[in-house]
């Protein structure tokens, strides 16, 4: 609208969360995309991928997370693969999560470590960390970078795409050994703005998508159009959350969840790390007016409640957030903030109402 795309410095780029969303979505993990961000539900895209992979695409979308939740708990989704994700203490509403999962007649769960979803799979499959296998993340100005190996896989254990390899095998579905160069020719012939993307071509600074065919990349998008001419606008009506509908008098406050640089996500690798004497706990900030209101002061333990529990946190009085807002870390499992986040999910993105939580507080003890 303003006219910053297309030019040095300027464009729109997400802020992804981890550090290979952008490559795991151009991948296709999207319920509704295969890989290049193609619509499965469209016959020539699903012969393009039967061309490629000699095997006929489903073309009805998938599930994404929440309504895979839904499914199990209905019986209509029987089994789940689950691979380095610790659904029990990222996703929202833990205990409806647990419950979901206990549906299931059959969990996997591929982790480096025994996370609290692990804990109630029914097979764990043992995989490697990203030092020991090589491959690509791609970031969020569509860079694709290549990681390269640098210790061994521990015993027993092997990186993800060796384990799809070898469960694709016991399925009946011949496939050589996970090499990341041969992949990536794979994925340049599905994927069209991947035409030119080669093992040898990435060098250190990796390559921008587009990639044409002779290895050209594409720092700068948009430069001339949109790939669907001068663009579109929508404008879609705001709709407020039910979490803050209605009565408040028992809820007046919005908590709102998120991370510190000393941990990342739910600290699954962080908190085995010295990171742990930076931080060691999740704590409560409160506006000083809030506390004073609650006779609240630092250090003090504080009840937070929601509709759907309670837990128990040191509060620390902080500016940083406004009167009415109150934020605080998902970290450390023990204190199970996410018994307290709601269900309520975004109907286009199916994303969580992780930080819009209406809570009431009081100082406990």
């Amino acid at each position: 609208m303003t006219g910053q795309v297309g030019r040095p410095g300027t464009g729109i780029n997400p802020l992804r969360g981890q550090n290979n969303v952008q490559g795991a979505a151009d991948m296709g993990v999207q319920p509704h995309q295969g890989p290049g961000y193609l619509d499965v539900r469209d016959p020539e895209v699903r012969a393009r991928y039967a061309r490629v992979y000699g095997r006929e695409v489903p073309g009805a979308p998938g599930l994404r997370i929440p309504e895979m939740f839904g499914a199990a708990r209905e019986g209509r989704l029987k089994a789940l693969w689950v691979m380095g994700e610790d659904l029990l203490q990222t996703d929202p509403n833990s205990c409806e999560v647990r419950y979901s999962l206990s549906r299931l007649d059959f969990l996997v769960v591929q982790e480096l470590f025994m996370t609290e979803t692990a804990t109630l799979a029914d097979v764990v499959l043992p995989a490697s960390s990203h030092f020991e296998k090589s491959g690509t993340f791609t970031n969020g100005e569509r860079r694709i970078q290549r990681v390269n190996r640098v210790v061994e896989p521990l015993a027993g254990t092997l990186p993800d795409g060796q384990i799809v390899v070898e469960v694709m095998r016991r399925l009946g579905y011949p496939e050589p050994d996970y090499e990341p160069a041969r992949l990536l020719e794979e994925i340049a012939e599905a994927v069209p703005f991947f035409a030119g993307v080669r093992w040898d071509r990435l060098g250190d600074d990796g390559l921008q998508w587009p990639v044409l065919p002779d290895g050209t990349d594409t720092r700068i998008l948009h430069r001339e159009q949109f790939k669907r001419g001068k663009g579109r606008f929508l404008h879609f009506p705001y709709v407020e959350t039910p979490e803050v509908a209605g009565d408040r008098a028992d809820y007046p406050y919005i908590l709102t969840t998120g991370r510190v640089l000393a941990h990342y996500n739910c600290g699954t690798m962080t908190r085995r790390t010295p990171n742990r004497e930076v931080v060691d706990r999740d704590v409560l900030l409160i506006h000083p007016e809030d506390a004073a209101a609650h006779g609240i002061a630092d250090d003090d333990t504080v009840e937070v409640r929601s509709r759907r529990g309670a837990t128990h946190l040191s509060a620390r009085l902080s500016e940083q957030v406004r009167p009415g807002v109150l934020f605080t870390t998902f970290h450390f499992p023990e204190v199970a903030i996410n018994h307290l986040t709601s269900g309520i999910f975004d109907q286009d993105s199916m994303t969580p109402e992780y930080k819009v939580v209406a809570v009431g507080i009081s100082r406990a003890g």
